[in-house]
């Protein structure tokens, strides 16, 4: 791949996730919302009715498995997710991009197994199963479906991250991190 190439790739790679990226905190900004609403809700009839509405714990419950697992896709995309890079660190700029690469592929794999795959199936299993919820009109599954949702942003981004890593030329002249 010539130079050229690579260049508009990673610009391209680069713009698809501040896009993408923005898009999906507009998300969260939103379901944090209506989260935030919805548990006002909920405090306000239990002390100024004597009554809590009873869908409003479920659909707090909801929304906080929506916001947390798109809140973890959009620390993917800003690779603000956990790491150790003090090892990293003390590498040689070639081997730092090899364990860079490794890193993202086990992260790769890790969201298409379990994200991908793994909530596929359980939003599968529980459609197959008819279950609703208890105090929400809705099937249970909506509220499984936030695992695979998430998992395809985490995946784009995985790509996204590996396509910059293998275009980013490797400066030798950085030498060994002290």
């Amino acid at each position: 791949m010539a130079v050229g190439e690579k260049g508009a790739l990673l610009r391209g790679a680069i713009s698809f996730r501040k896009a993408m990226t923005r898009i999906l905190q507009w998300i969260v900004i939103a379901l944090t919302g209506v989260l935030v609403l919805d548990v006002l809700w909920g405090v306000l009839s239990r002390y100024a009715f004597g009554q809590q509405a009873k869908w409003s714990e479920e659909l707090a419950r909801l929304l906080l498995v929506w916001v947390s697992l798109f809140g973890a896709s959009v620390a993917f995309a800003m690779k603000a997710h956990l790491g150790l890079d003090y090892f990293a660190s003390k590498l040689h700029p070639s081997a730092r991009k090899t364990n860079k690469l490794i890193g993202i592929g086990i992260c790769l794999m890790f969201a298409v197994f379990v994200f991908l795959i793994g909530g596929m199936e359980l939003v599968s299993k529980t459609y197959e199963s008819g279950q609703t919820m208890v105090a929400l009109p809705m099937s249970k599954w909506w509220a499984y479906t936030a695992l695979p949702a998430s998992g395809v942003f985490m995946v784009l981004f995985l790509i996204e991250q590996f396509i910059e890593a293998l275009a980013t030329p490797v400066d030798i002249r950085e030498g060994i991190a002290d």
